[in-house]
């Protein structure tokens, strides 16, 4: 997958979920045993009791475009939809597929202009593919929470808008030789900065 990402951040505030309060931001820094430079990391927060309200579904985009998918990493959450726009200069066709466990789906062919839909339901990750391109490839995460960044190397991060209160910080790590160590983290109306998150071998 391209690697053309420092850092993405998505955010949300949920009002819906927490009600009127005063927003926090949450910044630290991701370490891997060893120092080894893995690559789009996703840190995120997860609330530590469970929600009965969930975040509003969102619609993503992914484009495909000289013979790409942009993005090629996308995070969402259960119930959202993707839609994967083909908007090549030329008459491509393009036939998205996966046969993850997580999301196996084919939306056969597709051409210039066309515009095909996936809804989410499971919390998962898995790749996904075009069968016209063997070089295009992509990866979908989905995870319970708007709080995250994906980070293309280790390194420093910043989460901001975090509603107070009790959240586990999580780092999703692709490599299968690597793992993170979850940490509680306690927001109360103030700024929580200088976290390290570690990512260690198995």
């Amino acid at each position: 997958m391209r690697k053309n990402r420092f850092l993405l951040i998505s955010f949300g505030l949920f009002i819906g979920l927490f009600g009127v309060a005063e927003a926090n931001h949450l910044s630290g820094k991701v370490e891997v045993e060893g120092g080894k430079e893995l690559k789009n990391m996703i840190v995120y927060l997860e609330p530590a009791e469970s929600l009965s309200n969930k975040p509003d579904p969102m619609v993503h985009k992914v484009l495909q475009k000289g013979r790409r998918y942009n993005p090629d990493l996308i995070v969402v959450n259960p119930r959202d939809k993707i839609q994967f726009l083909n908007d090549e200069d030329r008459e491509i066709d393009h036939n998205i597929y996966s046969l993850s466990k997580f999301k196996n789906f084919d939306l056969g062919l597709g051409e210039r202009g066309s515009v095909l839909e996936i809804e989410i339901h499971n919390i998962g990750s898995g790749n996904f593919y075009c069968s016209v391109h063997r070089m295009m490839e992509g990866r979908i995460v989905s995870i319970n929470t708007r709080h995250f960044a994906i980070l293309e190397k280790p390194g420093n991060f910043i989460l901001p808008n975090i509603p107070p209160g009790n959240w586990v910080a999580k780092v999703i790590v692709f490599h299968k030789r690597y793992k993170s160590i979850p940490i509680n983290i306690s927001l109360s109306g103030k700024a929580h900065e200088n976290i390290e998150l570690k990512v260690v071998k198995k």
